[in-house]
């Protein structure tokens, strides 16, 4: 099975996107069900589908996320079967599609620019290109939003700067031990985490190579200030 995206950026309780995850190709698996529990569980709160481009049919459910005014993309690898979806959505074969390679039912990298579609109900789709990696962008307090569960063991930690690696009366640690924290989800905490801090740390060494370069603009006009001042 295959997982893509869709997200749509008409959220009314938060700004930003509201993430959809959409599961496609689920003609392809036995129990589709199980899938998405999986991906349930490391995604808490995020509404997951398991589709397939065979059965339009479980595609419909997807229109509710596109309602009349709202603008939604479709995000993922390439050959996850977006243009398709969005192809179905729309209702005839409106966007280039290929079809799967016989050797492992993959599909194939189609799309190669953003492409903007009106569905029917006034709603609008954007199709994307394959995508290889999403990084984090400015996140902010994103993190903690998006691991309430982690945030929450970590308030019981005995220090408040526990990184959750080594330090005694580590929480967290304790919850992943017993089970009540899923493995896997504190894996994925602690990448985005290092990600994110090595995101500030970039950030900071530009910050400062932009100080640099204002300090030596001022310096270079203030001593060209009091030469031409001399020179009078």
């Amino acid at each position: 099975m295959v997982s893509g995206c869709l997200a749509d950026t008409a959220w009314t309780r938060t700004p930003g996107a509201t993430p959809v995850v959409v599961l496609n190709k689920a003609d392809l698996v036995e129990d589709p069900a199980r899938h998405v529990a999986e991906v349930e569980a490391v995604a808490p709160g995020v509404r997951v589908h398991a589709v397939s481009a065979r059965q339009p049919e479980t595609i419909e459910i997807l229109r509710q996320y596109v309602p009349s005014g709202r603008t939604a993309a479709l995000l993922g690898s390439s050959g996850v079967g977006k243009s398709t979806i969005a192809n179905r959505l729309v209702g005839h074969d409106l966007l280039r599609t290929q079809d799967v390679r016989i050797t492992d039912s993959r599909g194939r990298h189609t799309s190669t620019s953003r492409q903007m579609v009106l569905l029917e109900g006034g709603g609008i789709l954007i199709d994307t290109p394959g995508m290889r990696e999403l990084q984090l962008w400015d996140s902010g307090d994103g993190l903690g939003d998006a691991f309430t569960d982690v945030e929450t063991v970590a308030a019981s930690c005995r220090f408040r700067d526990c990184r959750h690696l080594r330090e005694p009366g580590c929480a967290v640690r304790a919850a992943v031990a017993s089970g009540e924290l899923a493995a896997g989800r504190f894996d994925s905490y602690q990448k985005l985490e290092a990600e994110r801090e090595q995101q500030v740390k970039q950030m900071d060494a530009r910050a400062m190579l932009e100080d640099k370069r204002r300090s030596k603009v001022m310096a270079k006009a203030l001593n060209k200030h009091l030469k031409d001042k001399g020179a009078k």
